[in-house]
């Protein structure tokens, strides 16, 4: 089954999973145990095979989405002139707090992007949503430039980020900027 989480939680036994199938099996208390072992969360949600998979893209473009938007936020709070661990603090204690922007910010900030969930497949996953976006006839515009994003900085070989953490597209937004800050961000 497709699961939510990279190492961090496979390690910790706090992956979520998405599971479609055999309802039958999936019920089976030796399938329970062994997920709940493994996992914070399992979730069924059809017997058509796929359905697990497109759980995850769901979940993945919006996390690559929200990781693009919080990258160009933390960009223009830099070009900004303000501090950005005070940025990340405040976000951290509004109601637009998430644990990838509190996981992620502090080391975009530092250009850590060691990677948990590499970018190259982050990518791979938003471009999939959008593909099945356009299938099923959803607007999708706002992950589309997500995606956007996310193949540039993919695709950029001065940038080479492409096997670095999805975060790494912090990179490709200062790229892009032209930002005092920015500006020099680069030539470090």
């Amino acid at each position: 089954a497709p699961v939510s989480g990279s190492k961090v939680p496979a390690a910790t036994g706090t992956l979520i999973f998405l599971c479609a199938g055999s309802k039958v099996l999936f019920e089976e208390p030796t399938v329970q145990a062994s997920l709940n072992a493994m996992g914070k969360a399992s979730h069924f949600f059809k017997e058509d095979v796929g359905h697990g998979t497109r759980a995850k893209l769901v979940v993945n473009s919006l996390m690559g989405t929200m990781v693009a938007a919080y990258s160009e936020a933390l960009a223009l709070s830099e070009n900004c002139d303000l501090d950005p661990s005070t940025m990340i603090e405040v976000i951290g204690q509004g109601a637009i707090q998430s644990p990838v922007y509190a996981l992620k910010g502090p080391k975009m900030v530092k250009k850590d992007h060691a990677p948990n969930f590499p970018l190259k497949h982050a990518h791979k996953d938003m471009a999939l949503a959008s593909s099945l976006a356009k299938e099923k006839g959803v607007e999708f515009s706002v992950m589309d430039q997500a995606e956007k994003l996310f193949r540039r900085a993919r695709e950029d070989c001065e940038l080479n980020v492409a096997d670095e953490d999805f975060s790494a597209v912090f990179e490709a937004v200062h790229k892009d900027s032209t930002g005092e800050f920015s500006t020099k961000r680069k030539s470090s």
